[in-house]
């Protein structure tokens, strides 16, 4: 995985700002906006041609630090799941402005231990030659 300032069909990067730190912004501003806190940190990363991968760390809440030290990871994930799940179609518009091209699909992972999110999203396909198998 590589991180790069622009891959093939996304917009030029202005001088000062590349589609990558657009879209880790969106998405720190996400996070903040719909879970009443924004990431520690966030890195976006192009992966491969057709995705894009964004690193978000330090987003928990407190209460919810709390329920995982006292034994309550998974129901901290699955609320946390679930929430994500309710508010992403906003986050998947803005990471598809920003790259160029609209987004497939949108994916989310998190490590309640380790304070970790991780959103992928698989990008509309450049390749026209591509068709579906069977």
């Amino acid at each position: 995985m590589q991180q790069l300032d622009s891959p093939s069909g996304a917009p030029p990067a202005s001088p000062s700002r590349s589609p990558l730190q657009g879209i880790a912004d969106a998405a720190a501003r996400h996070y903040k906006e719909q879970f009443g806190r924004g990431p520690v940190r966030c890195k976006a990363h192009f992966a491969g041609r057709d995705a894009v991968l964004v690193i978000l760390e330090g987003t928990m809440t407190p209460a919810e630090t709390r329920l995982v030290e006292d034994g309550h990871a998974e129901t901290v994930r699955s609320f946390r799941t679930l929430e994500q799940h309710a508010v992403q179609a906003a986050l998947v518009a803005a990471v598809g402005a920003l790259a160029g091209r609209p987004v497939r699909q949108g994916i989310t992972g998190i490590d309640v231990q380790g304070d970790v999110v991780t959103e992928l999203f698989v990008l509309e396909s450049e390749d026209d030659a591509l068709t579906p198998a069977g």
